[in-house]
């Protein structure tokens, strides 16, 4: 298993300081009409960096240092180092100052023979589970946030940032892996807090669930087994049945995943894969252990399986939680990500994060089954990245939804339900009546009382293999949980459930 340094590692030996006097002379800024004396000293900084003049791990001038040097206010230098950290060329260590962060690996460009069309049988293809919402209805079921709750203001300045771009640009097509400035920002992060990453390690997708049919479709066959977790996100049970792979599930609780089971399953069944949420999985928001994750990597190892790691909510988790990419060091794991949860679903922007042995052909099946992705949207993710305050953003946003959580939490005790788990993070809470389903109650029948009450619910089955769960219950996001029609909603369905449980034979 390969375990990388991170940069807080390499930043903690002796580290080089700025001291050359033509370095800081580079650093001279104009004062002229329209043009920024922050972006001036960013992009002069990133050149240095990306030059090699600033190797990793050199620590910057000081603040006062540099205002002094280039005769501008200590706020602009300060301004600069945090979009400059924000942008992952520098690392700040309180007390300490700023610092070079470890440069990204490359490695060589995909030839363009090795971009050639792939042929797919289009009947591979089924589409994928659309959710129709009645607007009418509070989506309590909801995978994503609130409009409300999102940074519109950022989320505007970036797209009126993006539309700026060269109009050549505009009007033809991406790069085949996407754009490259969004895949460095990208690979200098996952450098940083994982493990050593190439932009050309990373392919640009119209979000997760594209990234997972682009996995799909490269590198399994019909026939193939997967390994997935029960329960898990909805929409992996019918992409992966459309391609005739056989799924066999693996049980998730509040614990974790059931290793022993999971160690079982793969020696019976030899999988060509497992597809997994690390870190606050849907539909159950919680997270694996450092220990269960080392055991999943050994048991990969062990029996000669890839794992599709889906880390859509990494922004959303601690930044002790594991990473299996990072354990891993990107051996026989994929990971994917995207935007949809912070940012915004509309600006269909995700990505694989692949072993370089695996690029060449996922690239071959993007292009074949839609060539490039959109750049204007790549454009608008990487301005919203780029802004300082989007990390300000993520650590209200946490704060927002556990306040949220806590009540919900409290809420489902008061009306009689019961968690599947205590998650400690992200969007969901999964609960229901520890009850199996009847014909006199069911989760398909609380979901048409529910949608009658003017609430849209994600029932159990949705998120299980089988087609019956051994209990009533539904995930809920807790951003649309505080709503007082919800409250009295589960009270009265706590009643029936209470009224059937003393009827005889029922």
């Amino acid at each position: 298993m390969t375990v990388s340094h991170s940069s807080a590692d390499s930043e903690r030996m002796k580290v080089p300081e700025t001291r050359d006097s033509t370095l800081l002379e580079e650093l001279r800024v104009e004062r002229q009409r329209g043009i920024s004396l922050v972006g001036q000293i960013v992009a002069k900084l990133e050149q240095m960096v990306e030059s090699g003049r600033l190797r990793a791990g050199t620590k910057t001038p000081s603040v006062r240092e540099l205002a002094k040097q280039l005769g501008v206010s200590t706020f602009t230098v300060t301004e600069a180092y945090d979009v400059l950290v924000s942008k992952r060329v520098l690392s700040s260590r309180p007390g300490s100052g700023y610092f070079v962060t470890a440069r990204v690996a490359h490695v060589p460009v995909l030839r363009s023979e090795a971009l050639a069309s792939r042929v797919v049988d289009p009947d591979a293809w089924m589409p994928v589970l659309v959710w129709n919402r009645n607007p009418d209805l509070l989506p309590v079921g909801s995978g994503v946030l609130p409009p409300e709750w999102c940074s519109e203001s950022m989320i505007l300045q970036a797209v009126r940032q993006a539309i700026k771009m060269p109009a050549e640009r505009l009007v033809g097509y991406g790069h085949p892996l996407g754009f490259y400035r969004l895949r460095q920002l990208l690979a200098r992060g996952f450098t940083e807090r994982f493990c050593a990453v190439a932009p050309e390690q990373i392919i640009l997708t119209n979000g997760v669930s594209h990234g997972l049919d682009l996995v799909v479709r490269s590198l399994l066959k019909p026939g193939d087994t997967v390994l997935i977790e029960d329960p898990t996100y909805f929409n992996i049970h019918h992409l992966l049945r459309s391609y005739g792979v056989k799924v066999v599930s693996v049980k998730r609780n509040h614990d974790g995943i059931d290793l022993d089971q999971l160690a079982s399953l793969a020696a019976l069944h030899r999988p060509k894969a497992m597809y997994v949420n690390t870190v606050l999985q849907n539909p159950l928001s919680t997270t694996l252990s450092p220990a269960q994750a080392y055991r999943i990597i050994a048991l990969a190892e062990q029996f000669d399986f890839l794992i599709i790691e889906d880390d859509i909510f990494r922004d959303l988790a601690s930044p002790s939680d594991p990473s299996l990419a990072s354990l891993d060091g990107l051996n026989r794991v994929i990971c994917l990500g995207g935007f949809s949860k912070t940012v915004a679903p509309s600006l269909r922007t995700g990505y694989i994060l692949c072993p370089g042995q695996l690029v060449s052909d996922v690239v071959r099946t993007k292009m074949a089954c839609g060539l490039t992705t959109s750049e204007l949207n790549e454009r608008c993710i990487l301005e919203v990245l780029s802004d300082p305050g989007h990390r300000r953003y993520l650590d209200r946003l946490r704060m927002r939804l556990a306040n949220e959580r806590e009540q919900f939490l409290s809420v489902l005790t008061d009306v009689g339900m019961t968690a599947l788990a205590t998650p400690k993070g992200g969007l969901f809470v999964s609960a229901g009546w520890l009850v199996p389903p009847s014909a006199q109650f069911n989760a398909e029948l609380i979901t048409e009382k529910a949608s009658e009450a003017g609430l849209a619910f994600s029932r159990g089955e949705l998120f299980s293999l089988s087609a019956k769960t051994e209990t009533v219950w539904f995930r809920f996001n807790v951003a649309y949980c505080g709503a007082p029609k919800l409250n009295s909603f589960l009270r009265e369905v706590s009643r029936m459930a209470a009224h059937l449980a003393r009827v005889p034979g029922l």
